[in-house]
């Protein structure tokens, strides 16, 4: 896996830099060579500067060396954030979504109010998008937790499957508002093919960094 990353470091931009150089130190060394060979021996060519040309090779080959050093340390830290990806799994998650899975305990979404609000109502929907459930909502700032039960307008249980919440809400002057809505998911598989590991969160895709708060179940 290591002599894989290298690989990828040398492949990545800093070695396309180092590859370039490469051939303008070639280009560089020929067209010396050439000149050298050619110059009036009664009035040789100044040689201050090819002297600067060469420093300034050095200075740059230092800091694609220096960026290819940062690459591999990146491409390792990646490495071990995948590696302890696997430990997510079993743990809930809170994302930005507003789709949830019931499996017969309900489904925990949380919401936030960032502007002022009058009214507020909280709808769970099918995936067909009929309305199973309403109920009002907490209008004041801030972030709110609704634990839907799993149970329908008249208080029967509805059956397993997937559950969208859609909120209804309005300021003082009946304009509509859209508070974010997270739910939070247990964490079911990890895709570690790319650089960021890919997390199942319930019904749900998300990315590392999408978590907006993991919480593991002991």
């Amino acid at each position: 896996m290591i002599d894989a990353i290298t690989a990828a470091t040398a492949n990545g931009a800093a070695g396309a830099d180092s590859k370039k150089l490469a051939e303008d130190f070639d280009d560089f060394l020929t067209l010396l060579t050439t000149q050298l060979q050619n110059q009036d021996p009664l009035d040789p060519m100044d040689s201050g500067e090819f002297t600067q040309q060469l420093v300034a090779f050095t200075g740059v080959e230092q800091q694609i060396q220096t960026n290819q050093n940062l690459e591999l340390l990146a491409n390792l830290s990646r490495l071990q954030n995948l590696a302890s990806s696997g430990s997510y799994l079993g743990s809930d998650a809170l994302i930005f979504r507003d789709l949830g899975d019931h499996t017969g305990d309900g489904i925990t979404w949380r919401y936030e109010n960032t502007l002022p609000t009058e009214d507020l109502k909280l709808e769970v929907r099918n995936e067909q998008g009929a309305l199973i459930y309403s109920q009002s909502g907490n209008t004041g700032l801030g972030s709110h937790e609704f634990q839907w039960d799993g149970i329908d307008a008249a208080g029967l249980p509805v059956e397993h499957g997937n559950y969208r919440l859609e909120i209804v809400a309005e300021n003082e002057a009946g304009d509509s508002l859209t508070p974010d809505i997270m739910v939070r998911e247990t964490i079911r598989g990890v895709d570690t093919s790319g650089f960021e590991p890919v997390f199942t969160i319930g019904p749900n895709e998300a990315g590392q960094t999408e978590i907006l708060e993991l919480i593991y179940n002991g």
